[in-house]
């Protein structure tokens, strides 16, 4: 079969690199427009591919399309994650509502209260909420509820934004971890296995078990390195005047309608429960008969193995978001137009959209081909088992913990993980699982290194500069590389010691 870097095709690739990496270096300067840079990449990497390439067999060939649109642009979209987009649009509303109604003046209080405006309290109070939250909750709706939350409380007890800000947004990251709905990586990963990938299925409590502890330590060393690296703004002493002051505080005070609280609670309640569900399917396995399909009408026929279709199955994380927003509009007989005039994200939205199309040219040029096939050269057969050899998994779990910090990192947790589903899917079936865990940790974790690998970061930076606590990329890239950096030697490790023992 032809390949798409046939010919000077390899020349073009190089070139839609470059414009990549000058997109991204530009995004790192202080004061540009981040949406206007990456719109401008996007569109000049598209124009270069469609007349330059053949990008009907890129598509198909490295982005794994099953059918190629004839049209360019219908294609195109298909690189767009539209379940992050809307998302973030229906979040957006849902947040808009609840403050709104003063449930985060509510919730702030409450805090408060609870920590008596004991900074080092309220850095582990907000961490392990944005830690459990973001377990269940996407990533996305965990920062936009909590980041505002921070605000508030931050304003309130006049505490500097920048280290709990921060503290959020690197704990959606750690949080979305332990479970396959908490990430979109771990959506993806955790839906691409089939049965024979590994040596043993993953369930989803058995994700848990393999993610939990390693997620828990990461929040523990996160939570020592801000302490240190932030120890002015937090290692201070809160008198014991003020303690009393603040623990005699009413959350109720500043509330004129309780019943909006309730109302916000049950909303959030249904959008909590509703992502809980959106994991659950249903499914039937008929034993003796197959299933074929014949003028669109389902037809039983005897056969030797059975077949296993799907009898319901909960709408996905987007759709749940979509629908709990039209509730709350409804439930608080809110002027729709002006929550999404107002409430929307619409810069954010796209810059989204613009980075979604860049990094699936990027990857449809066939640019990260050479990594596939040196993975790949790695996984050879052991004659004496017959079974993929234990070393070169563990060269493949170092080459992915290496080169997935930067690609995380610069590319988006998102492509990443787009971007090693594309490689894993190449490489033989027979793996042990914790290669696989490699490459869902390698797709998470390098997200912290810069604003770009994810987009609790980016809004976390977004939001401090909306509130005058101005950080540049190139300024929180300096503070986080040593945390980031320790994260992805402990993943290698961890991924490396599960190999070693066959887990």
């Amino acid at each position: 079969m032809a390949s798409v870097l046939d010919n000077y095709g390899w020349v073009v690739t190089i070139i839609i690199v470059i414009i990549v990496l000058a997109t991204i270096l530009l995004l790192m300067k202080e004061g540009v427009d981040a949406t206007k840079i990456t719109v401008t990449g996007a569109v000049v990497v598209a124009l270069i591919y469609m007349f330059f390439m053949n990008w009907s067999l890129g598509f198909e060939e490295n982005l794994s399309f099953e059918h190629v649109p004839h049209n360019f642009l219908e294609a195109l979209a298909q690189t767009i994650n539209v379940e992050a987009i809307l998302i973030i649009f229906s979040v957006s509303i849902i947040v808009a509502l609840t403050r709104g109604a003063g449930f985060f003046d509510f919730i702030s209080l409450s805090i408060v209260k609870l920590t008596k405006g004991d900074p080092r309290k309220l850095m582990i109070a907000l961490g392990g909420l944005t830690f459990f939250v973001s377990m269940f909750f996407d990533n996305l709706s965990a920062i936009i509820l909590l980041g505002s939350l921070t605000v508030v409380i931050c304003r309130q007890l006049e505490l500097r934004l920048r280290p709990f800000v921060l503290f959020v947004g690197i704990n959606t990251i750690i949080g979305g971890l332990p479970t396959p709905v908490s990430s979109l990586p771990n959506i993806i990963f955790y839906n691409l296995l089939k049965p024979g990938t590994l040596t043993k299925n993953i369930s989803f409590i058995s994700f848990m078990g393999y993610m939990l502890p390693i997620a828990i330590f990461f929040f523990g060393i996160a939570t020592a390195f801000f302490f240190f690296i932030y120890r002015k703004d937090i290692m201070i002493e809160v008198s014991d005047e003020k303690k009393e002051q603040l623990g005699r505080i009413n959350p109720w005070s500043g509330i004129e309608n309780r019943m909006n609280i309730w109302k916000s609670i049950i909303l959030l309640g249904i959008l909590f429960a509703g992502f809980l569900l959106t994991s659950i399917k249903i499914e039937g396995t008929l034993i003796g008969v197959a299933l074929t399909q014949v003028k669109e009408v389902p037809i039983i026929q005897n056969a030797s193995d059975g077949f296993t279709k799907t009898i319901f199955q909960f709408p996905d994380v987007a759709f749940v978001a979509l629908i709990v927003s039209v509730i709350g509009v409804f439930m608080f007989r809110a002027d729709l137009k002006q929550y999404i005039e107002e409430g929307v994200e619409w810069e954010m939205i796209v810059f989204f959209i613009a980075l979604f199309v860049l990094m699936g040219v990027l990857t449809a040029s066939g640019a990260l081909s050479p990594l596939t096939k040196i993975m790949t050269n790695f996984l050879t057969t052991d004659p004496s088992t017959g079974k993929i050899a234990i070393g070169g998994q563990m060269i493949v779990a170092v080459i992915i913990g290496v080169v997935g910090l930067p690609i995380t990192g610069f590319l988006n947790g998102s492509s990443a993980a787009l971007i090693f589903s594309y490689i894993f899917q190449t490489l033989p079936q027979g793996i042990v699982p914790g290669l696989w865990i490699g490459f869902v940790l390698g797709g998470n974790i390098g997200g912290s290194l810069s604003p770009l690998g994810s987009i609790t970061i980016l809004m976390a930076l977004e939001i401090l500069n909306r509130e005058g606590d101005r950080i540049s990329f190139l300024q929180y890239m300096v503070k986080m590389l040593p945390l980031t950096l320790f994260f992805a030697v402990l993943s290698i490790g961890y991924s490396m010691l599960l190999i070693g023992i066959g887990m």
